[in-house]
């Protein structure tokens, strides 16, 4: 048997467990809906597992000038691992009761340390405090790349259909 066969049934087999066990886990919190907030992002964070997988599948087949579908994938793909960041966050501050519009921070972790590095470092001193003006530079921040991916993919995409830019993979 070819290597490339191999590789193929072995992530067909990867992407059906992938798609098996994420359904499965979604259908628990579907079952046992109580606290939609969290579910939501619980879910959201879910479904990455087997949109990844999907989006490393279709990868493996290669299609004649299927270049720029493969792209446009991809492009969904970053987006939507924004978005999970984003959702990732929020569940974050969900847990811990942090609010940031009624400047709710708990005493646990109020004024605790942070070490940031390299290239934190260029925007925020080495060392910060945790309080409510950190938690929302740390929102604002997710935020921002939640909208940059976006327009950065459609960018892409744009100059790559009008032959300005030329991206090869692999």
């Amino acid at each position: 048997m070819n290597p490339a066969r191999v590789t193929f049934m072995a992530a067909t087999v990867c992407v059906m467990l992938t798609t098996h066990f994420s359904t499965q886990l979604l259908s628990e919190h579907f079952l046992s809906w109580k606290k939609p907030k969290e579910q939501k992002a619980i879910i959201i964070i879910i479904l990455m597992a087997p949109i990844y997988a999907i989006d490393s599948y279709v990868g493996l087949i290669d299609f004649q000038g299927s270049k720029a579908f493969f792209m446009f994938l991809e492009s969904v793909k970053e987006c939507y691992e924004a978005l999970v960041i984003a959702k990732f966050l929020a569940l974050l501050y969900s847990y811990l009761n942090i609010s940031i519009s009624k400047n709710i921070v708990p005493d646990e972790i109020k004024g605790r340390e942070i070490h940031h590095s390299f290239p934190m470092t260029l925007f925020q001193p080495r060392t910060a405090r945790l309080n409510h003006h950190t938690l929302k530079l740390l929102k604002d921040w997710t935020w921002q790349f939640v909208v940059i991916r976006p327009v950065c993919s459609i960018l892409m995409i744009a100059l790559q259909l009008l032959g300005v830019l030329c991206l090869t993979f692999w």
